[in-house]
């Protein structure tokens, strides 16, 4: 009895240890086809997502969530930690072991501009695009930029889409939640009139180079308005093509960098000033503030019209449909829970700093 008993223990080692060999060649097979596959996905990627952030561990994995949850799979990222003090790093550790995924960790807080030049330098595909570490993409975002940034010509440099707004309370609970749609922009007065950004900002890689990345010559060094400084070095060499689709949802939050209105507003008139001197000092701004302390342009005068001057206003320089001719755009209340759109925390796109979450101090 114990003989034949012993042998039954012996035939079942024999089946494990075969069963064990062969799951162990199934398991090697498979992780050496997953890394096939993720080189592949490395060697034919077009696009490099750029996550700049600082103290964001509260947000960041949404953001990057996010971008694995793509339809379109060919795609890098790059995190670049402008000098954080908090416990990202268990947030995001996961998502490091991905080969498509670099994280770059800066000495000090340099501020937004500086860190995005930072990760530009390590892009190495066409197209980049930037995402703010408290926003996120729709699933589809990637694949239908990508796919129409392949139809466009190299002087298209930025291409953008509508995007939904959601407004939190201090208590992280949802109070506003709005669609603001952008439009398409004849030149480059027209962009500066409008009083806005874009988003999303997918990029190509070369027209960034080309204009040296973004420019921290301001008094603060790239800290503020970055979107708006790098959008109108662009245009003045390239053009925008706008996308009449959903494909970024921004969230304005207590921590968002944006509602430092003082310096914001001192910055938009900077710019505004900066960009036309630049463009031939052919106009001088007209400002005004509004809101809460916010800056934007009301129109420019040409210095060249000696005792007659010559106002140039949106609707004079975009000859835009009649409904398109606004300072601001369009926005869609969704489900407002507090007032009407542009009363939450802070102010709308278009309305305020001209730039999302996370561009502020420190990124």
């Amino acid at each position: 009895m114990c003989d034949e008993k012993l042998k039954r223990y012996k035939d079942r080692y024999k089946e494990w240890s075969v069963f064990s060999l062969f799951e162990k060649m199934r398991q090697n097979f498979i992780s050496k086809n997953e890394k096939k596959q993720q080189a592949q996905l490395l060697d034919t990627a077009k696009v490099t997502v750029v996550i700049p952030f600082y103290n964001r561990a509260n947000y960041i994995k949404e953001a990057i969530e996010s971008v694995f949850n793509q339809t379109y799979e060919n795609w890098k990222l790059i995190l670049v930690d402008d000098g954080s003090t908090d416990d990202y790093i268990s947030q995001i550790k996961d998502f490091l072991e991905d080969p498509r995924v670099k994280l770059q960790r800066l000495g000090q807080n340099v501020g937004q501009s500086k860190a995005l030049n930072s990760g530009l330098d390590l892009v190495e595909t066409p197209y980049l695009i930037q995402l703010d570490s408290d926003d996120w993409f729709y699933p589809h975002t990637l694949e239908i930029l990508v796919n129409e940034a392949d139809k466009q010509p190299n002087d298209v440099a930025v291409i953008s889409g509508n995007i939904q707004i959601t407004h939190e309370d201090e208590n992280g609970n949802r109070i506003l939640t709005e669609v603001y749609k952008n439009r398409q922009f004849k030149d480059k007065y027209d962009f500066l009139l409008s009083n806005t950004s874009v988003w999303p900002r997918f990029y190509r890689t070369s027209s960034l180079r080309f204009v040296g990345g973004w420019p921290t010559d301001d008094p603060y060094e790239g800290r503020y308005l970055e979107d708006k400084r790098i959008l109108h070095k662009l245009i003045e060499h390239f053009r925008f093509y706008w996308m009449d689709q959903m494909l970024y949802n921004q969230r304005f939050h207590k921590d968002s960098h944006s509602r430092n209105v003082e310096k914001y507003a001192e910055v938009e008139e900077w710019t505004v000033r900066d960009s036309l001197k630049r463009w031939g000092d052919e106009y001088e701004p007209v400002m005004e503030t509004f809101g809460l302390g916010w800056k934007r342009v009301n129109y420019i005068i040409s210095k060249n019209s000696e005792g007659h001057p010559n106002k140039l206003t949106l609707q004079s320089s975009s000859k835009m449909p009649e409904n398109q001719q606004h300072a601001t755009n369009q926005f869609t209340n969704l489900n407002n829970l507090s007032g009407a759109p542009g009363t939450g925390p802070g102010t709308g796109p278009g309305t305020g700093p001209g730039t999302g979450p996370g561009t502020g101090p420190g990124t």
